[in-house]
């Protein structure tokens, strides 16, 4: 009877089946499953493949052996999607796979680790862990070539037909759970802030109305009229809060249909009429560029309504000095198909360069008195930005300080049902 000779892919395989699954279920150092896949790995990339000539001979095979076997894993290790780094028992680098590369620069093999690392919790780790123990993961900060923060857990192999055995570093990049962390923490900052503000002077005010001008009728009139104003600031900032925490946690689209971009537009642009009056400022509608084919587009008419009220009410607050807010609605391309353009366009003071790229982010003022004495909540852009992201569009601000401030906004236009029958009346008697 002929023997069966079996090679030792089997081991290879399961090795990377169960380093895979270790990655996907956590960074457990030292558990049994932790362990075996461990030690698993080690065996497969430390000892040579054996060929079926070399079991029967015991001499090498055919171009096989522990080069291309090493090759083989440097190749597995290299499509991880996280930093992984190899090094054997003396603390000398083996391999650094390719997002290693990418995240934390390249390695030179033979390089000693703990030359690369500063963080005194990453070296007291590898450092453990060379002297035979199981040290728990840890955290550290990178700031070269950009600043992400990494958990580091670092697992024994085990040795091989070398004699070298060692160990395997691996970074789980924890840079986005940081900065959401940080913008939850200034958001609420920022947030308590400014309630504080409004509910301050309404409690000054009443005690003042309890007290000392319990009788003066001049100053109960003076301040019930700014504790109304405050009132109405706190409404419209726990209203903001409410758009922006809905949009940010919104997952479906149900209520989107086709909607009439223009009649949007319209909408507005005779809503700010009476404000825009009151503030000396004409809002002039440029349509006559947009054909019926291209006015549609597939979205929230609440949400498209709010976001062209926070436009053109930030153009009449911050640029109304200008005289002039334009609006204007084009065809446009977005990613090569059909789309529409609508710019809100003012001609005040302009921003500086460097604030505009902050511009959408939550609470962020260029003026913070300007803003809160023309009764802005700061979240406007930030709600403009969601509703622009729900609605597969891009937003573009440009400004230079003197010309002017132009939002440009550009979203996929969708067809008409039947163009030939539908009009432009017949589209906004829809809605």
């Amino acid at each position: 009877m002929r023997r069966r000779l079996v090679s030792n892919r089997f081991p290879l395989a399961a090795a990377l089946a169960l380093f895979g699954a270790l990655l996907v279920f956590g960074h457990v150092t030292v558990s049994l499953f932790g362990a075996l896949s461990a030690a698993m790995f080690g065996v497969c990339l430390f000892a040579p493949v054996r060929t079926l000539s070399e079991r029967r001979h015991g001499g090498p095979g055919s171009g096989r052996g522990p080069g291309r076997s090493t090759a083989l894993f440097a190749a597995a290790l290299d499509g991880i999607p996280d930093p992984i780094l190899l090094i054997d028992r003396r603390g000398a680098v083996r391999h650094a796979n390719l997002q290693y590369q990418r995240m934390l620069g390249a390695m030179r093999p033979g390089a000693s680790v703990q030359i690369r690392f500063r963080s005194p919790e990453v070296l007291e780790m590898i450092q453990a862990a060379l002297a035979g123990g199981a040290p728990a993961p840890v955290e550290f900060l990178e700031r070269s070539p950009r600043e992400h923060w990494f958990l580091v857990s670092i697992s024994a192999l085990a040795e091989g037909a070398d004699g070298l055995g060692g160990f395997l570093l691996h970074f789980r990049d924890l840079s986005e759970l940081r900065r959401a962390e940080r913008m939850r923490t200034d958001f609420i900052a920022n947030a308590s802030h400014e309630l504080r503000t409004p509910l301050a002077s309404l409690a000054g005010f009443i005690e003042t109305l309890a007290g000392p001008a319990r009788d003066d009728e001049g100053a109960r009139d003076r301040f019930l009229g700014i504790m109304h104003e405050q009132a109405e600031r706190m409404s419209r900032l726990i209203d903001d809060l409410l758009s922006l925490s809905r949009f940010e946690t919104a997952l479906g689209r149900s209520d989107f249909a086709r909607i009439d971009v223009v009649d949007i537009l319209v909408h507005v642009v005779g809503a700010f009429q009476p404000v825009a009056a009151r503030n000396d400022i004409a809002i002039a509608l440029d349509r006559a560029r947009l054909p019926d084919t291209q006015m549609f587009v597939h979205g929230s008419r609440d949400e498209l309504i709010q976001l062209f009220e926070n436009l053109v009410e930030n153009a009449i607050k911050y640029g109304g000095d200008g005289g002039l807010v334009e609006i204007v609605a084009a065809p446009d391309e977005l990613g090569g198909l059909p789309a529409v353009a609508i710019e809100v366009r003012d001609h005040g003071p302009g921003i500086e360069a460097e604030h505009i790229p902050r511009l959408t982010e939550r609470f962020y003022r260029v003026d913070v008195e300007t803003s809160r004495g023309k009764q802005g909540t700061g979240l406007g852009l930030a709600i403009v930005k969601h509703i622009v992201a729900r609605h597969e569009g891009r937003l573009t601000i440009r400004s230079r300080p003197g010309d002017g401030t132009t939002a440009h906004v550009i979203f996929p236009s969708v067809a008409a049902e039947n163009p030939s029958k539908i009009t432009k009346k017949e589209a906004k008697t829809k809605h």
